[in-house]
């Protein structure tokens, strides 16, 4: 009889154990994935800032839609001072500003591989992008009432590298290519020079948050 009272009781002691068990509360595995960006970008023809909207299209894929504003220049420019420190441009004719939209996907690779908070990817999509064009001649902020615009329409191919610093807040790292010819019009950025492509490698540092 004594052991039949100290089994009940081990029976009775394991339900309320794995009742309480069942009762705690379980812990979010919810992926933490890129909602909104911001970066600064440089290529070889100028920089500026950037920001992004993404959204989670597969397990590993995100679409995304990228917009930038940076100013650009020839890369036939050199810039010259003269003796008392004042700088020129031979043969500059207009400032040249680019506000090109990326629409894209990008896709993390080796996802189910790795298991850190390093993320390399590969992305690819299009772009068409506003350029606006005003005189060099004049001064920066009394130009800004003479702009000429232009446009250009292309495509981009990238990799990167994503690092998840914390649950809401990861840093990237892309380097993309682009190939961006104008469309129409002109783009002056010397005289007598059209430039025929404004895409070329850039470099973009970003902050995402995540969500």
């Amino acid at each position: 009889m004594q052991k039949i009272k100290i089994l009940i009781l081990m029976i009775l002691a394991a339900n309320l154990a794995f009742a309480q068990i069942n009762t705690k509360p379980q812990l979010d595995t919810k992926e933490m994935r890129n909602h909104l960006g911001l970066g600064v970008l440089y290529s070889e023809k100028g920089y500026g800032i950037t920001g992004g909207y993404y959204k989670p299209i597969s397990n590993s894929s995100d679409l995304f839609l990228n917009f930038s504003i940076a100013g650009i220049s020839d890369n036939r420019e050199f810039e010259y001072f003269d003796y008392y420190g004042n700088s020129y441009v031979p043969n500059k004719l207009n400032r040249v500003f680019i506000m090109p939209l990326n629409i894209g996907i990008q896709h993390y690779i080796f996802k189910d591989e790795i298991e850190n908070d390093f993320k390399p990817l590969v992305s690819i999509g299009i772009t068409p992008a506003l350029v606006l064009t005003n005189p060099y001649d004049r001064g920066y902020f009394n130009a800004l009432g003479y702009f000429n615009a232009a446009f250009a329409f292309g495509g981009f191919a990238g990799i990167g590298l994503e690092y998840n610093q914390t649950k809401n807040l990861a840093f990237s790292l892309n380097f993309r290519y682009f190939y961006l010819p104008v469309i129409g019009s002109n783009v002056m950025s010397l005289k007598d020079s059209p430039m025929k492509d404004l895409g070329g490698i850039q470099l973009v540092f970003g902050l995402n948050f995540l969500n």
